[in-house]
C-alpha cells in the first residue's frame, strides 16, 4: 500500500511542478494562466513536493503578502502527506 501511495505522490508532484513551471512561463509572456485553484488543488491532492519545487526553485507564487495562501497550502499539504505516509508504514 505504501508503494502505491508513494507512486501517486511522485506522479502528482511531477504534474504539479510542471503546472507551476508552465504558469510561470505563461506569466512572463502575458498569456492565459493556469487558475490558482488548479495549482492549489494539485498541491493538496498529492503534489505538495512539486508545489515546493515550483515555489522555491522556479520562484513562482512566492510573494509573501499576495500569495501567502500558496505557502500555507503547500506546507499543510506536505505535512498531511508525510503523516499519511508514516501511518501507512505503521
Amino acid at each position: 500500500m505504501i508503494y502505491t501511495y508513494l507512486i501517486v505522490i511522485a506522479v502528482m508532484s511531477d504534474i504539479t511542478a510542471i503546472g507551476f513551471t508552465v504558469d510561470k512561463s505563461k506569466a512572463k509572456r502575458g498569456s492565459a494562466r493556469i487558475p490558482e485553484m488548479v495549482l492549489l488543488s494539485l498541491a493538496s491532492f498529492g503534489g505538495s513536493l512539486g508545489a515546493m519545487f515550483g515555489m522555491y526553485v522556479v520562484r513562482h507564487k512566492t510573494n509573501p503578502i499576495e500569495k501567502f495562501h500558496f505557502a500555507i497550502t503547500a506546507w499543510l499539504a506536505l505535512a498531511t502527506q508525510v503523516v499519511i505516509a508514516l501511518l501507512l508504514l505503521a
